[in-house]
């Protein structure tokens, strides 16, 4: 009769209902299955998880119908219904049932692992029996092991180990109980020589994350014998995909582990699964054109009115939010809901997929092919994730999806080093990695091996400030300093007087707001006279726009750099209008009507289309032709006109004085600035600079050239200059840098309004922002901000800010990006008409007539414009506006539907209406 075999290897049995317990298991724990079981699987899964992940023997008793227990799971609905805990429990419970137990529902138990085995090898003279489940043909007994791969080692002596999946991937390779060869660290080696079950290593800056993630891959094909095709690796980017590849060497081959990134294996899913043959990937340029086709799209100068609609649509796929609730957060994407299923199917006929649409489908492959789902999961039994605090909701569910029912993911990343919350990326999904991937494992690696003692000590007392986040040590990779002070407190950091490379590892510079791009320069500058390659430094800021001025400073000085901005920057809405001012103060006697459009509704001012109309009929006019206009009009327009005549005449004179000036008299005298901070205050996420970061940097850059009347010339001559050829400094925002590093780094623009950004809504992603800007250097970090605005951060880099209330949640609390959530709930699909965001004003109008006055002018707009009344606002939104009869562009920004486009292109028209038809003041 047949017995629990080695006790290591944790067997259990599986009985009949109400049946006796065969000998050798009478002391387990008995498991009931029954029909409640499988209608409700979620507590005896998580027990028989556990007793399988720990090869903890128990006992099955089986009341169910094994039929329904075996029966494939479909899911039928959206993708987007689905969370990232999704799973099939049904599924799993199965799984867990037959996985490391013998079959003795009819008396004498039976292996059925090793009888599978043993018809699948019999023509190479394997047979079942002997001293363990099988003899191979030249007599050596082995036990097939249903545990978790890697089964343990057994005492001297005994028979070897092969792991089910290893036979059935046609493998009869014993399995080894090798520890890694490769020169480690301690805290390294301890994550590579994991065994079984799921793993969460915690990987701060410049700890050997890739080395870790390259010789597990290595460790398990080459020293433990897992199946090579049964293994893949996940890299977050091609970039890094190519660089485990070449890491990996000879690893990688036909039959060798997958190497693939993200949307590489969603791909790989779509094509292998998906019934269409191998599908081509829709660039952006093509999905472009097929947003603009099927939704209607008009193209607007100088306005993205497409990019909406890529966004929303990766929102809801990528995000797994519903369309109806995402057309709700951005109503610059009118028609989404209606078109999101068109746009698929389109997709579809075209025989391609795009960026996100790899990972949607292959997630829908999985979820309604039971055999596709199987299949694709035999290539990750073990799976191994690069960068995982990266992932969005749906980069999850797939990982998750794919790695089950065993769920041994070996998911590496740091949740320090969040920064894209705006597509869906959080550090819940690392801090409760344990829910998501049952019973892992935590791994810690705490060298910084890239940064000097200094950047270290100061990146961990800023990170400090975050709640949200896991407790770490983090230490610096040195012989002796480790930067603190001798009582253990983080150093003061040095502001010193010359430029570096003087002044320690970490140097905090601060100057005024114009003179900052001099100093980033001069920085630079001091680094090359020391003998630092051009190449090896970089400036990092916050935003493109804050790029603008050390660009422009670079090329006036001959300092080698790239060129992240062209002209294209200067027909962007705040610079675009900034530039049209100070053409019109050059030359208040001679207006291109132009110049008038782009400044007569900024700041707003409510006047009237007709009116405007009026100002712009020529070829060209002049202020003194704006006043006379103004006078010759009745009624509300007519002090409006005036109050622009006035601003321009005010433009004029401070034109003469210089650039610097006429700038600020364009921003806070006339309010160009609050324009577009109510304007900026629309918008979703702060992923790229906003209307009001440009007009900072052109006023920054005021101070290179003087002469108003030459300004925008020069400027455009300079921004048209090629990137250097040379070896150049590196200019980028933050974003775009993850993974790379310098030997020298200027974080540029460390002041309020920057860092933390004015319109994000969470502080602690911005400090993780600032901290992985920080954390690039590998000897010297320059952070440079306004002394007369600095970041809170440059306080908590030496501990001397102020912590925050520990009874109050961090400010990221409430998330902007698109969420699930219902109306009230916390994130920006919860906004209603009920709380405006501007501050809504009392209205003594009759609300009918204001509605009566909007449609009007919505049906004149859409005539104008040839599109669907819906797209320039829908009945519920036209009806709230009217309800609230804004009197301020902030307050119509606050308004449900106004999204950024929306706002720019119709907010001052709406008010002008809302004026008109209500009384009071408007």
């Amino acid at each position: 009769m047949a017995h629990p075999g080695p006790l290591e290897l944790g067997r259990g049995v599986v009985v009949g209902p109400g049946a006796p317990v065969p000998s050798g298991w009478e002391s387990r724990p008995r498991v009931l299955v029954d029909a409640a079981g499988v209608a409700d699987p979620a507590p005896v899964v998580a027990e028989l998880h556990r007793a399988w992940l720990l090869r903890r023997p128990v006992v099955v008793e089986l009341a169910a119908d094994p039929a329904e227990l075996r029966s494939p799971e479909h899911y039928g609905g959206p993708v987007y219904g689905l969370r990232p805990e999704f799973e099939f429990s049904r599924e799993r419970l199965q799984f867990l049932v037959w996985a490391n137990t013998y079959d003795a529902r009819s008396g004498e138990p039976v292996w059925w692992h090793g009888r599978r085995t043993s018809r699948r090898f019999a023509g190479d003279g394997v047979a079942e029996g002997g001293p363990a489940d099988l003899l191979l043909a030249d007599g050596t007994p082995v036990y097939v092991d249903g545990g978790p791969p890697d089964p343990p080692p057994l005492p001297g002596g005994a028979p070897g180990v092969v792991h089910r999946w290893s036979a059935e991937a046609g493998r009869l390779t014993v399995a080894r109980d090798d520890t890694t060869t490769a020169d480690l660290a301690a805290d390294q080696r301890a994550a590579v020589d994991h065994r079984s079950g799921p793993a969460r290593v915690i990987a701060p800056a410049g700890s050997g994350k890739t080395r870790v993630l390259t010789e597990r891959l290595r460790h398990l094909v080459a020293d433990r014998g897992n199946p090579p095709g049964s293994v893949s690796a996940v890299a977050y980017n091609a970039r890094a995909a190519a660089e485990l590849r070449d890491r990996c060497g000879p690893l990688v081959t036909p039959d060798g582990p997958a190497i693939r990134t993200l949307n590489g294996t969603g791909l790989w899913i779509c094509n292998r699964f998906g019934g269409m043959g191998r599908l081509r990937v829709l660039e952006e340029p093509g999905v472009r054109d097929l947003v603009q086709r099927l939704f209607g799209v008009r193209r607007q100068a100088n306005t993205d009115t497409v990019a909406p609609y890529v966004e929303a649509l990766s929102a809801v796929r990528l995000g797994l939010a519903p369309p109806e609730r995402v057309e709700a957060a951005f109503p610059d994407a009118a028609g989404l809901a209606e078109g999101f299923d068109r746009y698929r199917a389109e997709l579809a006929a075209l025989g391609a997929v795009d960026f996100d649409e790899q990972i949607y489908r292959a997630i829908e492959i999985l979820v309604t092919n039971p055999d596709a789902r199987v299949a694709a999961q035999t290539r990750c039994r073990r799976v191994l994730v690069d960068e995982f605090q990266d992932l969005t909701p749906a980069h999850l569910l797939l990982i998750r999806l794919l790695s089950a029912p065993g769920y041994d993911c070996f998911g590496v990343g740091d949740d320090d080093q969040v920064i894209y919350g705006y597509a869906g990326a959080t550090p819940e999904f690392l801090i409760d990695f344990p829910t998501y991937f049952p019973g892992a494992t935590g791994y810690a690696l705490e060298v910084n091996y890239r940064c000097p003692a200094p950047v270290v000590v100061a990146a961990s007392s800023l990170l400090s400030y975050n709640r949200r986040r896991l407790a770490k040590t983090i230490r610096p990779h040195c012989g002796g300093d480790n930067g603190l002070r001798d009582d253990g407190s983080p150093p003061t950091l040095p502001v010193p007087g010359a430029v570096p490379p003087t002044g320690g590892a970490v140097v905090v510079r601060t100057a005024p707001a114009d003179e900052l791009a001099g100093v980033a320069v001069a920085v630079c500058k001091g680094w090359i006279a020391s003998g630092v390659g051009p190449e090896d430094i970089a400036v990092l800021a916050r935003v493109n726009a804050a790029l603008l001025p050390v660009q422009v400073a670079c090329s006036e000085s001959g300092l080698p750099c790239t060129a992240p901005l062209g002209t294209a920057v200067l027909a962007r809405t705040g610079i675009r209008a900034a530039l049209a001012y100070l053409r019109i103060g050059s030359d208040p006697g001679q207006i291109d009507v132009a110049d008038v459009r782009d400044t007569i509704r900024r700041p707003s001012r409510g006047i009237a289309p007709m009116v405007a109309d009026m100002v712009t009929k020529g070829r060209s006019t002049s202020v003194a032709e704006i006043r006379r206009l103004a006078g010759r009009l009745t009624g509300r327009d007519a002090p409006k006109l005036a109050a622009y005549a006035d601003d321009l005449e005010a433009v004029a004179a401070s034109c003469g004085r210089s650039t610097a000036a006429a700038l600020d008299t364009i921003r806070t005298g006339i309010g160009l600035d609050e324009t577009l901070e109510a304007l900026d205050s629309s918008r979703r996420e702060v992923d790229r600079s906003t209307h009001r970061d440009d007009l900072v940097a052109l006023a920054s850059v005021a101070s290179l050239h003087s002469e108003a009347s030459t300004f925008e010339q020069w400027l455009r001559e300079v921004l048209s200059r090629p990137p250097a050829s040379s070896p150049a400094v590196e200019l980028s925002t933050v974003h775009r840098i993850k993974g790379k590093e310098w030997g020298h780094v200027v974080v540029f623009g460390a002041s309020r309004g920057l860092f933390p950004h004015r319109l994000a809504g969470d502080d602690e992603e911005e400090r993780r922002v600032f901290h992985v800007a920080v954390t690039r250097a590998r000897t010297q970090v320059v952070v440079v901000g306004d002394a007369g605005a600095p970041s809170p951060f440059l306080a908590e880099l030496d501990g001397s800010g102020p912590r925050p209330d520990p009874g109050v949640g961090p400010s990221g609390t409430r998330r902007r990006r698109v969420d699930p959530s219902g109306p009230g709930q916390p994130g920006p699909l919860g906004r209603t008409d009920a709380v405006p965001r501007g501050g809504g004003r009392p209205s003594a109008s009759a609300p009918d007539a204001v509605e009566r006055s909007l449609r009007a002018w919505r049906s004149a707009v859409a005539r104008r414009e040839r599109v669907p009344a819906y797209v320039v606002l829908n009945d519920q939104e036209l009806t709230g506006i009217a309800t609230r009869a804004p009197g301020t562009l902030a307050e119509l920004a606050g308004c449900r539907g106004m999204g950024p486009i929306r706002l720019e292109r119709w907010g001052d028209e709406i008010l002008a209406v809302i004026g008109e038809a209500a009384p009071g003041p408007g």
